[in-house]
């Protein structure tokens, strides 16, 4: 009787090409200690992802403790202050993310000794948009950015803000920018939170597709990876050998692991194809 297993990775050519990307960009050899970075950005995109639940969580808290207040006549502002911290390291996740995409960028173009930092590269590729004309274009067109730049770096290396009342349905946000670079906004006021991080969650969302969507034809197309497919019930994991242009092209690929009995050997075409080249 065949062993129960889970799937590990469906092989799909039509997922989102920054999934893709992050598979398979470790194998390119332009990019030093690749695997950890494929890693270290894939963690980023999920704590982006629980970061913004955290946030939306949290509203409905400090509206109950603001009411409880309201009744009482005193309070301590506890859910609140969590409310502004969560909303504070939300954004930090997102400049975090984007800390880690521009390294990899900079590794791309290394010949144009690129800053790596997100915000002077991103300034760079402005002003010489004859790096890469179409990367610059989707720069150009994230202006959420610039907000999440601001807030973010006032409340890590000035003061933290805190959470305002704009209506009985709205929680806002302020804080009074401390910093003296160049650019720095004279105050920062958010009338609406929810609607802020939701804008913010898309915009990312969004970025993070067309970012894909141009890099995955920058990175080595021909380079194998070992693609993990699946594991049985006694803790054996099937691997099969893909480049990125073979999975594209919804390729089988060639099993790695033929001796032990898979149990979609007979469907597999990447075991197929591992026999037949025996």
């Amino acid at each position: 009787m065949s062993e129960d297993y889970i799937i590990l990775h469906k092989q799909d050519p039509k997922l989102p090409k920054i999934r893709l990307f992050i598979l398979f960009m470790w194998r390119d050899n332009r990019i030093p200690n690749g695997f950890n970075w494929s890693l270290s950005i894939d963690s980023k995109i999920k704590a982006v992802d629980v970061l913004f639940n955290e946030v939306l969580s949290q509203i409905p808290k400090c509206f109950e403790e603001l009411e409880e207040i309201r009744k009482r006549g005193f309070g301590g502002g506890v859910e609140c202050l969590k409310l502004a911290i969560k909303y504070e390291v939300f954004l930090n996740s997102i400049y975090s993310l984007c800390e880690n995409l521009s390294r990899i960028v900079a590794y791309l173009y290394r010949e144009r000794n690129l800053p790596q930092s997100f915000n002077a590269q991103r300034n760079r590729f402005l002003k010489k948009p004859d790096i890469d004309p179409d990367f610059t274009k989707i720069l150009a067109n994230i202006t959420w950015w610039d907000e999440v730049h601001s807030i973010r770096s006032e409340s890590v290396h000035c003061l933290s803000g805190f959470i305002t009342i704009s209506s009985a349905t709205e929680l806002g946000y302020f804080n009074r920018p401390q910093s003296r670079r160049n650019g720095a906004p004279t105050s920062i006021l958010i009338d609406n939170i929810e609607k802020h991080i939701r804008q913010l969650y898309n915009n990312v969302k969004e970025f993070l597709l067309e970012f894909g969507e141009h890099f995955i034809k920058n990175i080595n197309q021909d380079a194998y990876i070992a693609l993990p497919c699946l594991r049985t019930s006694s803790g054996l994991i099937g691997i099969k050998g893909i480049s990125l242009k073979g999975y594209l092209n919804n390729d089988a690929g060639i099993c790695l692991t033929p001796d032990f009995d898979c149990p979609l050997k007979e469907t597999c075409g990447a075991h197929r194809e591992q026999v037949k080249n025996k």
